[in-house]
């Protein structure tokens, strides 16, 4: 491969990248459901009995099918474990729920407060919502080349 033909096929990748990065849109519902999953398993605590577990394994299923849907729709889908840049957003993302989790099952457990869990979800639906948005954005913008500088 000569240098002329190693320079068109970058040009053939970073056009590819572009293109991909301009499909990998997703809609505000899209996020909020994001949201409403990791929301969701928080506020499940605050329900009695085998409600926790039935709310967190609804939570799998559910992320199983917005997999589904996502290959469907998109004809693929993007993990939030991926490597890159976006793994930064993830992990604060991971970090704050498991912080947010300890929190509310602490306020139920220690100090009785058995809303605490709707409380502590509630506030989680809106930061992850914002979390997965940002998310997005990262990875178009890895995908596209402006982090790289091109």
């Amino acid at each position: 491969m000569d240098e002329e033909e190693a320079a068109r096929s970058l040009d053939v990748m970073w056009v590819t990248r572009g293109a991909l990065a301009k499909r990998a849109k997703w809609s505000l519902a899209r996020h909020g459901v994001v949201g409403l999953l990791l929301g969701g398993l928080i506020a499940g605590f605050a329900l009695p009995g085998p409600w926790p577990l039935i709310v967190a394994a609804a939570c799998m299923a559910a992320t199983a099918m917005v997999v589904a849907r996502d290959r469907q729709r998109d004809g693929f889908f993007v993990s939030g474990y991926r490597s890159g840049r976006t793994w930064r957003v993830t992990l604060a993302m991971l970090l704050v729920g498991l912080a947010a989790l300890i929190a509310a099952t602490g306020l139920k457990t220690r100090y009785g407060l058995a809303w605490a869990p709707f409380a502590v979800g509630g506030g989680m639906v809106v930061f992850a919502t914002i979390m997965s948005i940002v998310w997005e954005r990262v990875y178009r913008r890895e995908l596209d080349g402006a982090q790289d500088g091109r």
